[in-house]
Formats: structure tokens, C-alpha cells, sequence
């Protein structure tokens, strides 16, 4: 799985809301040209400067349009360098045509949305016609478009940092969003692997003892031929029972030993019913039993099962006893023979028919509710397999 990493994304910042198009400056170019035309717009045709003058201003709106919707940044530029001359000559025959500046003003600073630099040098120049077309009036109305570039830079630096803030935000979204998605799907992937490796235990602790127990019982009919008819019997039931197991697999149910009885009851039953003849065995349960979740009493259930199997198999005992305690916080559950017990470096991968697992996969489902799993053996002193578990109240 790929995470999205913040630090990794170098791709150029989302820049169709950095300014505002149908916003601010769209408002200013409208009124300005509206009101610029109510104040000074009159055409004459007597002349041809009559003409001129009166086609200028539809000159420049034409070139205004093409500088707010061109395609590209030469196409724009061009159209707002047609319109401030437009403007130039309409300023020079009638102050009252300065007032178009502010739609240019709104120009300059969307030709290029990205580079507010590109907007302060287009404005500087507005200002600077502007001034060359005021000179002959009073001297304070030279400061006017010097005081309105000041204005409208500020604006636009203002608008800017707002577009680019929203731009950053909705990328930021769209990343989170899609570590979101990765989250799920890690999620999704790691619940996948865990029931994978839930239905691979089960299937060890169940049918392959199960098939384990098969073997064993072919394996005596052949060296005993008086009890063929008995071995026959055990393998018939002990199969029927693989089949009832693969059946509740498949459909993902509590193990059958504890759909009717406690856990106590089929520990107990499961000690009468495997374990060999000549092998004795019982169960302790110490302090006060309380109610397990389905999990907990599952993996005490197979811990118990692997202990009695790998004794029977590994350890020749003569007894095999089970030790269930219900503790504060926490239960135990100790498989404890009197067999030749085994070394320590060959604990974990003892079994020959079942491929040596199932110390390793009852490792995984102790480790998977946060209990421990400890093995004490000595040699020709027995051993003891003890799982704890801890219990939330």
C-alpha cells in the first residue's frame, strides 16, 4: 500500500481559484465601463474624429473581453494593451473617460492569475497614462491614480492570498480524501489477512488433527489385525466429525464443542474423548468462572487441544492434566504431562504429520488478543503449555 505523502506532492498549486473571476474584479470592469459610457459617451458621426471617438469605446470594450476571456497570456496581454491605448486617446478628449481605468485595473490583475508582478506593472503603467492624462488639471488630481494603483494592489494581493489559501485547502482535502481511501483499503486488506490466518488455525486445530487422528488409527489397524473393527469405528467417527467441522468453516460459526456446553464442560469432554487408552487425565477450574467473549473461550478451547495432541504424540504421558483459572483481569489455562518431555529448541515445530504449525499458529491467536503463550519443558520431567489471556471487564 502507497500512503500520500504531503512532502512528496510537487505538483503546481491548483490555481483556477486564486482570483476570483466572477467576483471582484468582474463587478469592477462592468461598473466602470457603465458608468464611464453614461458620463462621457457622445457619439458623433460629423467627422471623421467624430467616428473615431465614437467606435473607440466599443473598441475598447471588444479588447477588454478579449483580455478577460483569451485562452492564453499573449492573447490576453494584447487585448488589455489595445484597450489602455483605446483608453488613452478617449482620456485625452474628455477626463470624464478616466473612469474606464478602474475596468482596467480589474484587467490587469486577472491576465495572469498566477503572477501578481505581472498586475503591478500592467497597473503602474494605468497609473502613469492616467497621470500623463491629467496633467493641465488642478496638481492634487495627480495623485489620484497613484492613490488608486496603491488601492487596487492592495485588493488584489488580498484577493490572491485568499485564491491561493482555498486552493491549498482543497488540495489538502483531496489528499486526505485519498489517504482516506489508502486507510480503508490497508484496512480492508489487513482484515482479509487476519481472518486468512483465523480459517488457516482453524483448519490445523480441526481437520488436520482430525486427519492426524486418521493416519494414526490406519497406521495401528494395520499392526493390530484383532481390532481392525474398533480402528474402523474410530475412523469412521472421527471423519464424520472432519465433515461436521469443514461444514461449520464454511459457515463461519463458533466451534461446535462450545455451541452447547461451556467452556469447563468442553474442556472436559475433550480430555475424556482423546486422549488415549492407558492415559489418564483431568480438569481443575479455580476461582470464579465468568463469561468469556466467543474469541477468548476459542483460543483457550484450541490451546487445550494443541497441548493434549503434541503430550500424546511427542511426550508418552501417562496423565494429561488441564488447569483452567479465572483470575482478576485475566484467565489461564495450563496443558501440564508427565511425559519425556522435549528440548527447547525443537518446541515449536515438533509435529511430523501436521507439518509442525500448530505451536506457531496458536502463538498467532494468543498474540492476537494480547495474551502470552509460555512452554516449560524438562527433560524426562514432563511439560507444561500455559496460555493467559487477559479479560475486560
Amino acid at each position: 500500500m502507497t500512503l500520500t505523502d504531503p512532502n512528496t506532492d510537487i505538483s503546481p498549486p491548483d490555481t483556477s481559484a486564486e482570483t476570483p473571476r466572477e467576483s471582484v474584479w468582474v463587478g469592477l470592469i462592468g461598473v466602470a465601463f457603465v458608468v464611464s459610457m453614461a458620463l462621457a459617451y457622445r457619439p458623433t458621426f460629423e467627422s471623421v474624429g467624430g467616428v473615431a471617438e465614437a467606435l473607440l469605446p466599443w473598441l475598447a470594450l471588444a479588447a477588454m473581453l478579449l483580455a478577460f476571456s483569451g485562452r492564453s497570456f499573449a492573447i490576453r496581454l494584447s487585448g488589455i494593451l489595445v484597450a489602455m491605448a483605446a483608453w488613452y486617446v478617449l482620456a485625452l478628449s474628455d477626463d470624464r473617460w478616466t473612469m474606464l481605468s478602474f475596468a482596467l485595473y480589474g484587467l490587469a490583475f486577472i491576465v495572469d492569475e498566477t503572477r501578481l508582478e505581472v498586475g503591478l506593472t500592467l497597473a503602474g503603467i494605468i497609473s502613469v497614462i492616467w497621470a500623463i492624462a491629467s496633467i493641465g488639471g488642478p496638481t492634487w488630481t495627480l495623485l489620484i491614480p497613484f492613490l488608486v494603483f496603491a488601492a487596487a494592489s492592495t485588493i488584489a494581493a488580498v484577493i490572491q492570498r485568499i485564491g491561493r489559501l482555498t486552493a491549498e485547502q482543497a488540495r489538502l482535502i483531496r489528499q486526505l480524501e485519498s489517504t482516506r481511501e489508502d486507510l480503508a483499503a490497508s484496512e480492508r486488506s489487513r482484515g482479509a489477512l487476519a481472518e486468512r490466518a483465523r480459517l488457516a488455525g482453524e483448519i490445523h486445530d480441526t481437520l488436520a488433527q482430525g486427519f492426524t487422528s486418521i493416519v494414526l488409527l490406519a497406521r495401528a489397524g494395520k499392526r493390530t489385525v484383532e481390532r481392525t473393527e474398533d480402528t474402523l469405528e474410530s475412523i469412521e467417527r472421527t471423519a464424520q466429525e472432519n465433515l461436521d467441522t469443514a461444514r461449520r468453516l464454511v459457515a463461519a460459526s463458533q466451534p461446535d464443542e462450545l455451541q452447547m456446553v461451556s467452556l469447563p464442560d468442553a474442556l472436559r469432554r475433550h480430555l475424556q474423548t482423546t486422549l488415549p487408552k492407558g492415559v489418564g487425565g483431568d480438569l481443575e477450574v479455580t476461582g470464579t468462572p465468568v463469561s468469556l467473549p466467543g474469541s477468548t473461550e476459542t483460543v483457550l478451547l484450541r490451546a487445550a487441544q494443541e497441548g493434549i495432541r503434541n503430550a500424546c504424540m511427542h511426550a508418552r504421558p501417562n496423565r494429561v492434566d488441564i488447569t483452567l483459572a479465572y483470575l482478576d483481569g485475566a484467565v489461564t489455562l495450563d496443558v501440564s504431562d508427565d511425559g519425556v518431555g522435549f528440548e527447547e529448541n525443537h518446541v515449536r515445530d515438533r509435529g511430523t504429520l501436521t507439518g509442525g504449525q500448530g505451536l506457531a499458529t496458536l502463538s498467532r491467536r494468543v498474540e492476537s488478543l494480547d495474551g502470552e503463550l509460555l512452554i516449560e519443558s524438562g527433560g524426562g520431567r514432563g511439560s507444561v503449555l500455559t496460555v493467559r489471556l487477559p479479560v475486560r471487564s
